[in-house]
């Protein structure tokens, strides 16, 4: 439900965006944003913060900012703001964010 949570936060604050499981490292979620930068550095910021951002108790324990070449395109993702509905998500889940 992580990647749910991040995209429907960026939703919120009008960003694109998208989210991707590392195939080789199940807690690791790769994540690209775009949009005001101000807002972008307001949902990293709350990520960086460690606290649970749903009541699954999914939370961030490091983030890291790449360069643009190193990151995933966009459309790449598993998971985008564009995409979000299209997937079948346990309703289950309060997201802070």
């Amino acid at each position: 439900m992580f990647r749910q949570t991040v995209i429907r936060a960026m939703q919120k604050r009008g960003l694109e965006g998208g989210a991707t499981n590392d195939r080789q490292d199940r807690n690791l979620v790769r994540m690209t944003l775009r949009g005001d930068p101000e807002r972008v550095e307001g949902l990293v910021a709350a990520l960086r913060e460690g606290k649970p951002i749903n009541d699954w108790g999914a939370r961030a324990t490091s983030v890291e900012d790449v360069d643009a070449e190193r990151g995933l395109a966009l459309e790449a993702h598993q998971v985008t703001t564009a995409t979000v509905d299209n997937h079948r998500w346990n309703p289950n889940c309060t997201m802070f964010l």
